[in-house]
């Protein structure tokens, strides 16, 4: 899985699957009573716009299932598995 990622010195975004979770203390409550993953993500390599390894607390990361679910919502599966431009929108 990728997670999408931004780099604080370029402010420029890119994706990524080689992280890992550090510092992982589960769901938190914040002040108002809302659930917050509370846990870094680590990158393994270096960010490719600045060449440093960057951590990120949990709620500084984009979430990759909304963009997943969106691009299916204009992309269809075909026969073969692979998708394609739906055209009955």
């Amino acid at each position: 899985m990728k997670f999408v990622f931004v780099c604080p010195e370029k402010q420029k975004a890119f994706g990524s699957a080689s992280f890992e979770i550090i510092s992982n203390k589960g769901i938190a409550l914040d002040k108002e009573g809302h659930k917050f993953l509370d846990a870094k993500v680590a990158l393994n390599k270096p960010c490719p716009f600045c060449g440093k390894k960057h951590v990120y607390h949990a709620s500084e990361l984009s979430c990759p299932l909304g963009s997943l679910e969106e691009e299916k919502n204009h992309l269809k599966e075909n026969t073969h598995g692979k998708y394609q431009k739906n055209t009955t929108d």
